[in-house]
């Protein structure tokens, strides 16, 4: 019955993504079609998986598991390439950048993103417009095949439940939460502050001073600024919007005025055009980030807080009036029933103070970059415990449904195997 455990791991496994190159003499360990697998591919999936589940090493069945799981993903790519599917780059490109934005939101910073893969921003698009497009394919095959919506009757859910409920995880602790976050904003202040440097930069640059030296000197941005700004060779589609509106529209030899970004302010000096890619550089000023601005959001939450326990306000009232989350603030800013494991640590021993209704103090949420803060209300506390049908009916439901779609799944790769080469070579 362990099977079970893995491929409810596996379903978790398929939604993870990341960024990986093959090396060097990498061993092919199958071919499907005109696509292979290595063994980097094969580890790089391993290396998830255990470290989604806090496993030091995988047995063998797990780790056959994982390979299955990706032959069976090459096999309706190759399917879905016979079949001519086609994916716009407009797809791919919308795309790319929720998942760029969501990397960079993990990683902190785009300079820390690129310092964790060990290779530019551009390489990691490069390798994830790749991927993505191929994913796009076989979600599209996948809902060729299965459009109509698995259904499982209720014989068939209690049928799953007594055949396999020794075998389902156990619930974790879970918190029904609803919220209201601010954002950190960036103050007059700060940006007072921010362009002044800017601008004293940009005057050394027109009284003739070195912009590689300048930017060695000045730059936030780390890693280019090592190589005097130098961002290399790189297409449309590869900056943010003001960024790379403003590098297109400047001639070679040429420096732009103050540009502002999400980032801060940049000085940027375009140097080349090849085809449609320019060679540019830039000079990044991050905004500071003086206490006084956090102050005034902790001290606006914590008001908040006190006349919502004072029964001034209601919770509910205060979301839809003051929280800037827009997915949460007409539901009188409800989340929903979330497992500890999505929360962060001291985000979760804040809630443990609380009692049920209750609200919490100002808590920061986010990265060194990009944070706010943010109250929330425990609406319900639910302790962990074994699955019961009567408790936990929906989510064995959910279970039995992935678990049905992934027999006819297999059905259905048995099938296409019969047009697609396939030779395992492990």
């Amino acid at each position: 019955m362990h099977s079970l455990k893995i491929f409810i791991a596996l379903l978790l496994l398929s939604a993870a993504s990341g960024v990986h190159s093959q090396v060097e003499g990498d061993r092919v360990i199958a071919v499907i079609g005109n696509d292979i697998i290595t063994e980097s591919d094969f580890q790089y999936q391993i290396q998830i998986y255990a470290r989604q589940n806090q496993l030091t090493e995988l047995n063998p069945f797990i780790a056959q598991q994982i390979f299955q799981s990706m032959l069976s993903n090459k096999i309706i790519l190759a399917k879905a390439q016979q079949d001519s599917v086609i994916v716009s780059e407009d797809e791919v490109t919308k795309e790319l950048e929720g998942r760029i934005k969501g990397l960079v939101a993990q990683a902190g910073s785009e300079e820390r993103l690129v310092e964790v893969y060990g290779m530019s921003l551009s390489k990691i698009k490069i390798l994830l417009r790749e991927d993505l497009q191929k994913s796009i394919m076989i979600e599209r095959m996948k809902r060729k095949k299965f459009q109509n919506a698995m259904r499982v009757s209720d014989k068939e859910v209690r049928d799953f439940f007594n055949t396999y409920k020794d075998s389902l995880p156990a619930m974790n602790d879970e918190f029904e939460l609803a919220h209201i976050i601010l954002e950190r904003k960036v103050s007059d202040a700060e940006k007072t502050e921010a362009k002044k440097i800017a601008l004293e930069i940009l005057d050394s640059i027109k009284q003739g001073v070195d912009f590689s030296e300048l930017a060695r000197r000045n730059s936030a941005d780390s890693l280019s600024a090592i190589n005097g700004g130098d961002l290399g060779f790189a297409k449309k589609g590869t900056f943010v919007k003001e960024f790379e509106e403003t590098v297109f529209n400047l001639d070679p030899g040429e420096v732009s005025g103050i540009v502002e970004t999400q980032f801060g302010y940049h000085i940027i000096k375009l140097n080349e055009i090849k085809g449609d890619e320019v060679k540019s550089q830039h000079i990044l000023i991050r905004y500071p980030k003086f206490e006084s601005s956090d102050f005034e959001t902790i001290a606006f939450l914590k008001d908040l807080r006190s006349q919502i326990n004072s029964g001034q306000i209601t919770f509910d009232s205060a979301a839809k009036l003051y929280s800037e989350d827009d997915a949460t603030k007409f539901k009188s800013g409800y989340i929903g029933i979330v497992p500890v494991e999505q929360i962060d640590s001291f985000v979760v021993e804040s809630l443990k103070t609380l009692s049920e209704g209750e609200t919490s103090d100002p808590l920061r949420v986010g990265n060194d970059m990009n944070y706010g803060y943010e109250i929330y209300k425990l609406i319900k506390f639910y302790p962990s415990h074994p699955y019961t049908l009567s408790g936990d009916y929906d989510r064995i439901k959910k279970f039995a449904i992935a678990y049905k779609e992934n027999k006819e799944m297999e059905n259905w790769i048995n099938e296409i195997k019969e047009t697609i080469y396939v030779d395992i070579r492990m």
